[in-house]
């Protein structure tokens, strides 16, 4: 194996603990499934890079009577937890002679927040975020992007994510998969990327 694609949500980072309360608690309690329902639906075109989040957020915001509220949904969006022993574990990756580089479903406005200011940049060979591709990872596209931008065979690539739809997906264009969630933790995480290939010490 020559390169690990690593996800964000659910693999690198978590929303704090009572994110989704926070979200949910916009509206009245008895609404609060619709609402959320609403808002990952017309999330959906802006983590294909369609349009910006902030104006699907106005538009949000003003079917349910959130006019002026808007900048305080977007800022739930910049909240995240890093886990340290992933973000170790990168380095390991690289410092082993491995490509490793992010591959995530994002909005502008959260892609932004986690390469420029959570120091995503940085940490990763490369960033690859589903508003700049134009396709999310249950769309071959992406992969076949990520492929094409890393000059490399599908069969020396595997990607980690939490999601098994989106392993499935990058299995079916001939990469390798790892299935994992932070909650299982990180040794489960480095012997399942051994049984794919990769090599790490220690």
């Amino acid at each position: 194996m020559r390169a690990v694609l690593l996800d964000a949500d659910g693999v690198l980072q978590r929303n704090p603990a009572g994110w989704l309360d926070a979200v949910r608690g916009l509206v009245p309690a008895a609404d609060a499934d619709r609402f959320t329902d609403d808002l990952w639906a017309a999330e959906a075109p802006a983590l294909r890079g369609e349009r910006p989040f902030a104006g699907v957020v106005a538009e949000l915001a003003a079917r349910w009577g959130l006019a002026g509220r808007e900048a305080g949904l977007l800022q739930l969006w910049r909240r995240v937890e890093v886990d340290e022993g992933v973000r170790a574990l990168v380095g390991d990756l690289r410092a082993a002679g491995l490509g490793c580089h992010l591959a995530t479903n994002q909005n502008d406005v959260r892609a932004a927040y986690l390469l420029e200011e959570m120091g995503y940049a940085e940490l990763f060979d490369r960033c690859f975020c589903s508003c700049v591709l134009g396709a999310t990872k249950d769309d071959p596209a992406f992969l076949a992007h990520v492929l094409a931008e890393l000059g490399l065979p599908a069969a020396e690539v595997v990607l980690v994510d939490d999601h098994p739809a989106y392993a499935d997906t990058a299995r079916a264009a001939g990469m390798r998969a790892v299935t994992w969630r932070l909650e299982e933790g990180l040794p489960a995480l480095r012997h399942r990327l051994g049984e794919a290939g990769v090599r790490l010490s220690g």
